[in-house]
């Protein structure tokens, strides 16, 4: 039997003559232990292998290898009931995954570390559905953390061979990514090489190229504390998300029109519009609760109001089921890419253009309207709630001179 596992050598192969040497049960589980190290038992932050065995002709699957002892045991999902040869096949599909998606952690790492040497690494999990990592040091922005992403997929595409070699603890050095006390607890330690790109001590399993990766692709970042949290996917997993993606933005296209090259922008407007309605949702509860923000200047009740989210029409609509008797002035405000204003009068003195115009224009903006109904608007206003407050100032002066 060979001192190492034969997935370190040959880790394609998927079928294996094995034993089976016991038999237990633990947790509520069933455990299977093999004589055999063909398969590879979950630690150092990748999962097991998956699989099924067979004892004459009957298939008993299990769902993953885990050490108990320090001995790789196969978690059953269906018990055998005698021990003795049996044929293990290994589910290929999810081995190759963990495969591509474990090289492509070191891919990254490697590059990581090398642009951002005070980068360390921390908590890694990688299965065959997806890799996280947990980066510790100052938080990584998004465009460093997509940078490295485009650099790791041109390194996929120029095929490098990746390489493993078994050497002695006392000659790795610094030039090898190492967990610390690595080198004290073996006497020999597993180096694996992508190019000139990374070199880590691990007993994981790996592609023997990168070009098997195919595909490389960052799906979610998340900072606590002081690190970056980063999940990525690969292979035909990425070109499903980014089909899914694309697609989706495709088939709004023809309801919502926009260049897909627009999509950013696009996002930025539904986030401000989505701001928007909030501070309107607020605006609203508060006008219930309180009451509208309604003053009495003299005789005159001055109305005015912030409200994010709404368009000039609906402005109109809402003074119109206003009901007074009373001589009143109301003033709606509604910022946005362009910021809005209506002042509507009712048994005012003068036209709405009276109280309003003048201030507009020395505010930048530009106006008009008929007897009571005045419409302006501002472009390019850094601050609308001050411009708000301003303008109600403003307002206010001119009913109190008048």
């Amino acid at each position: 039997m060979s001192e190492h596992p034969h997935y370190w050598y040959d880790p394609l192969k998927d079928c294996f003559n094995v034993t089976i040497e016991s038999i237990m049960e633990a947790d509520g589980h069933t455990f299977v232990k093999i004589r055999e190290r063909v398969v590879k038992p979950s630690g150092g932050g990748q999962a097991g292998d998956h699989g099924f065995i067979q004892v004459n002709g009957d298939t008993f699957e299990f769902i993953d290898t885990v050490l108990i002892d320090d001995e790789p045991k196969l978690l059953m999902k269906k018990t055998p009931q005698k021990k003795g040869k049996s044929i293990l096949v290994i589910d290929r599909a999810w081995r190759k995954a963990m495969m591509r998606n474990h090289t492509s952690e070191h891919l990254f790492v490697g590059i990581m570390k090398k642009k951002f040497p005070d980068i360390d690494l921390g908590k890694i999990w990688i299965d065959g559905y997806h890799g996280s990592i947990i980066l510790n040091g100052n938080p990584l922005t998004i465009d460093e953390i997509l940078d490295v992403e485009s650099q790791v997929q041109r390194h996929i595409t120029e095929a490098i061979p990746v390489q493993t070699k078994i050497v002695p603890s006392s000659e790795v050095d610094e030039s090898v990514r190492a967990r610390e006390g690595i080198t004290s607890k073996h006497n020999t330690i597993r180096v694996v090489e992508v190019g000139n790109l990374d070199s880590s001590a691990c007993a994981g399993i790996h592609v023997t190229n990168t070009s098997d990766i195919h595909v490389f692709k960052v799906v979610d970042i998340k900072y606590q504390n002081d690190g970056t949290h980063i999940e990525f996917i690969t292979n035909q997993n990425a070109v499903n998300a980014l089909f899914e993606v694309y697609n989706s933005a495709l088939r709004r296209k023809n309801s919502y029109p926009f260049e897909l090259q627009q999509l950013g922008a696009v996002l930025d407007k539904s986030k401000n519009q989505q701001e928007a309605h909030e501070m309107a949702l607020q605006i609203i509860i508060q006008l219930m609760t309180e009451g509208p923000h309604k003053e009495r200047l003299g005789d005159v009740d001055f109305w005015h109001e912030y409200l994010p989210g709404f368009d000039t029409n609906t402005m109109r609509n809402i003074m119109r089921e206003i009901k007074t008797n009373t001589a009143a002035i109301i003033l709606f405000l509604a910022p946005g890419e362009k910021t809005n204003l209506v002042l509507w009068t009712k048994n005012m003195p003068k036209d709405a253009s009276h109280y309003i115009q003048d201030i507009v224009a020395d505010l930048g903006g530009r106006g008009g309207g008929r007897k009571d109904s005045f419409t302006g608007g501002f472009t390019d206003v850094t601050n609308p709630l001050n411009l708000y407050q301003e303008i109600v100032d403003r307002v206010r002066s001119k009913i109190r001179i008048n």
